[in-house]
């Protein structure tokens, strides 16, 4: 496959996991503003920056500042147009990726994502606000989420399927580790757990590997060490080194390029080492070390997957 190609297919899948993801993280610390979670100015404050660094934003200006806080930083990250990472921004990106791929994407594939696209679009935050954010963002997360069933539905599991699953869970392992990288460790209260784990989709699943395991599983060692829960650093980390072999047909434990030994490194570490690790710096320190191995791997696919031509 052609790397242009390989390359737009991977951020397609990328930019809607991030949109989904957002959404989610913006709902979820939305309604506990709302809720009284922050009680004063400077707590709110603190609070939405920490939301905003998670998702890879800054505010352009102090939230301390703003007159209502959570709504300031809704608007940028959803819908300012000098975010490039705002919801808005990622799924108008996914459909410029999406159009100069068409021919490689089913009709079903195309039309959700255009659909998401106008919808986005058409959106902002004096309508939305009038009953309220939650609505905008849980249909902007249910149609990022229903996208993945979408696409393992209606083309074939082949290369184009391949590099789609390499950005989803490419975008979704480090996306879990900044949930908890930006956790602040001094902060180790139920309900702030709570947020954390309902950030990453994470608080059900959590309550039944809780209840069933032998020992005591706490919250930062599920979050990036869960082997069945699909959005752990493990779990990501597992799909994407499956991936990578798949496309290169390499066997396991033999490495074709700099990505498969790159993303080899981190799943030893995550296998056989991780637990003493995590004991001996704590969770935070450990996803702040993971945020910075999968923004290696990501460099290593670029540089091994879609290697750039000179064209001078």
């Amino acid at each position: 496959m052609l790397s242009r190609v390989a390359e737009s297919l991977y951020w397609m899948a990328r930019n809607v996991e991030r949109a989904e993801a957002i959404a989610r993280i913006l709902d979820t610390n939305y309604n506990r503003t709302i809720e009284n979670f922050a009680t004063t100015q400077e707590s709110s404050a603190a609070l939405w920056e920490s939301v905003l660094r998670t998702i890879g934003m800054q505010a352009p200006e102090p939230l301390a500042q703003a007159g209502n806080i959570a709504s300031t930083a809704l608007e940028y990250a959803a819908f300012a147009p000098t975010n490039a990472s705002s919801i808005a921004s990622c799924v108008r990106l996914a459909r410029q990726n999406a159009l100069g791929v068409r021919a490689e994407l089913s009709t079903e594939i195309w039309e959700a994502l255009n659909g998401l696209y106008l919808y986005t679009q058409d959106q902002s935050l004096r309508p939305i606000g009038v009953d309220g954010p939650s609505n905008f963002l849980r249909r902007i997360r249910d149609t990022g989420q229903a996208f993945g069933g979408v696409v393992d539905a209606t083309i074939t599991h082949a290369d184009e399927w391949l590099f789609l699953q390499l950005g989803r869970f490419m975008e979704r392992g480090w996306l879990t580790a900044r949930i908890l990288a930006n956790h602040d460790p001094s902060d180790e209260s139920t309900p702030e757990w709570q947020r954390l784990l309902e950030m990453a989709c994470a608080s059900e699943p959590f309550a039944k590997a809780h209840r069933s395991a032998a020992f005591t599983t706490d919250e930062a060692s599920f979050l990036l060490l869960d082997e069945r829960f699909p959005r752990s650093v493990r779990f990501c980390t597992r799909r994407i080194g499956l991936t990578l072999h798949r496309l290169s047909e390499s066997s396991e434990g033999s490495y074709a390029n700099e990505a498969e030994r790159t993303i080899g490194r981190l799943q030893a570490t995550l296998d056989y080492e991780a637990v003493n690790e995590i004991a001996e710096v704590g969770g935070v320190a450990f996803a702040a070390r993971s945020v910075v191995w999968l923004e290696e791997v990501h460099a290593a696919v670029a540089r091994s997957l879609f290697p750039r031509i000179p064209t001078a």
